[in-house]
């Protein structure tokens, strides 16, 4: 069942205790497109990377209309890493761009992840600071948001 918010506000927030089910698509009011932002937040943050089996990784994901995922943003607590890909629907992930966890989300435990569409690529910005430009890889609107937790781990956000 799909869930719907408006784009350029914010889609993550443990303020109330909930975040959106892990696996769940959340379709967004209006497409997210060239000029426009999306902040994701969240009044937890929990660095100390999951002993849980399998990668420790808790990602959101901006998704277009035919199910490619335009941006995977991963945080992997173990890596001490945020990796940023793409991936068409019926394909294979792209090569790997990452940024150093390290020194980054500043205001925890109220922290954000912000994504600002410039047409030609998405700036990600951490608590408000830019960390890293990602040229598009798929040219389309996104349409939808999915927030995963590998099974077993528990979530950064």
């Amino acid at each position: 069942m799909s869930q719907s918010l408006d784009s350029c506000q914010r889609i993550l927030s443990k303020s109330n205790g909930l975040l959106p089910p892990s696996h769940q698509t959340v379709t967004l009011k209006t497409p997210f497109k060239a000029e426009n932002i999306i902040v994701f937040q969240s009044a937890k943050l929990d660095l100390t990377p999951s002993t849980g089996p399998g990668i420790d990784n808790t990602a959101v994901n901006i998704l277009d209309a035919a199910g490619d995922v335009l941006l995977h943003v991963s945080i992997r607590r173990a890596e001490n890493a945020i990796v940023l890909n793409s991936r068409p629907a019926n394909g294979a992930r792209g090569t790997e761009e990452r940024v150093p966890l390290k020194g980054l989300f500043v205001n925890a435990p109220n922290t954000t992840i912000t994504v600002y569409d410039h047409g030609d690529r998405f700036q990600i910005l951490i608590d408000y600071k830019t960390v890293h430009y990602y040229a598009k890889r798929i040219q389309a609107n996104g349409t939808a948001i999915l927030y995963t937790i590998n099974p077993g781990q528990i979530s950064v956000l």
